[in-house]
């Protein structure tokens, strides 16, 4: 296995651990190992040695949670893509987003009557959640400060 290899697997392996499926991961990897931003659907198949299926659904995955952008060549009828722009200002924000709807879906249960140790347990969780909500958006305009700076 060359090391480019060893790396794309690294790298599915790293998302699949987090919810995503391996392919997306490897994917996300295959681009970023990439010596360009202009990566065909045939260059990453062929580099993942998988099927048109599994590449085809992975990619509209990444495409629909940003972490991945599709662009055109002029003259080229052919959709090539490259890593998102904006891809850990959107991964932090759909951690954001995620973190708030959780939330509301603990507060909620909490709700239902939920006595005793159980309540205080989950209480717990929601201010964590909570608090995760309010910190995040800070820590993102502290990095945004720091990075003008430079």
């Amino acid at each position: 296995m060359t090391n480019k290899e060893q790396y794309i697997e690294e790298v599915g392996l790293f998302y699949e651990k987090y919810g995503l499926p391996k392919m997306a991961g490897r994917i996300l990897g295959c681009l970023i190992a990439s010596p360009t931003d202009n990566n065909s659907f045939e260059y990453i198949q062929k580099e993942l040695k998988a099927s048109k299926g599994s590449i085809s659904g992975n990619v509209r995955l990444l495409l629909s949670q940003n972490m991945i952008e599709k662009h055109m060549l002029a003259g080229d009828r052919k959709s090539y893509y490259k890593i998102g722009l904006r891809s850990l200002e959107n991964i932090l924000d759909a951690k954001v987003k995620s973190v708030h709807e959780f939330k509301t879906i603990l507060g909620d249960g909490v709700a239902l009557n939920v006595k005793g140790e159980k309540r205080n347990k989950i209480k717990e969780i929601v201010d964590y959640y909570d608090f995760l909500e309010k910190e995040i958006p800070l820590l993102k305009a502290k990095w945004k400060r720091k990075k003008n700076k430079k």
